[in-house]
């Protein structure tokens, strides 16, 4: 008897992928699937809003701030020091105004522009585009001073400082230089 089931059952499971096969419907050929090409995003819109005063200077009127086009870098063509980007924006007078200063860290933060890539540092080196503006002057440094400046007992340490290329901030000594300067801003109201 058990012969007899296990060959029933055999004839059952033919019986039954004959019919399941028989009853699948055929697609025949199918065409091959094309996608659509690759079409990127826009860019993002940025949020940094800058007026040109036509004047030598960019103003971000939300933030009631002017700031000179030209940098420390690009206007005498070198880095500058913590002490000398100090005496730097004392003495300057673009547009007629003598009440520049060294910029706080959230102000450089508020002309920092991811949505831009600009080859404008002093070497043009495109390993390291400036989130920056193009309105701002070409030569610029990639990071800048702030007058955020730490107290410590080490002698001639330390101001944070703003670098445009990933926007992060740094510490650096008052002596450091390479590649630095300051962009200086004032008040409009």
């Amino acid at each position: 008897m058990k012969s007899v089931s296990l060959s029933f059952i055999s004839q059952l499971l033919v019986f039954f992928c004959l019919f399941w096969i028989d009853v699948q419907p055929s697609y025949g050929e199918r065409e091959v699937y094309v996608a659509p090409p690759y079409v990127p995003p826009p860019p993002p819109k940025s949020k940094v809003l800058l007026v040109d005063n036509e004047d030598g200077t960019l103003s971000t009127p939300k933030y009631n701030r002017m700031w000179v086009k030209k940098d420390s870098y690009a206007d005498l063509g070198r880095c500058l020091n913590l002490y000398e980007a100090i005496d730097y924006v004392e003495n300057l007078t673009t547009a007629g105004y003598d009440d520049w200063r060294l910029p706080g860290l959230g102000e450089l933060a508020m002309i920092y522009d991811n949505t831009k890539e600009s080859v404008m540092g002093w070497d043009h080196n495109p390993e390291y585009p400036l989130a920056l503006d193009k309105r701002f002057a070409d030569g610029a440094a990639y990071w800048y001073w702030s007058l955020e400046i730490e107290k410590t007992d080490l002698d001639g340490c330390c101001a944070t400082t703003f670098y445009f290329v990933n926007g992060m901030p740094h510490v650096r000594r008052f002596i450091s230089c390479e590649n630095g300067g300051v962009r200086a801003v004032r008040n409009t109201k």
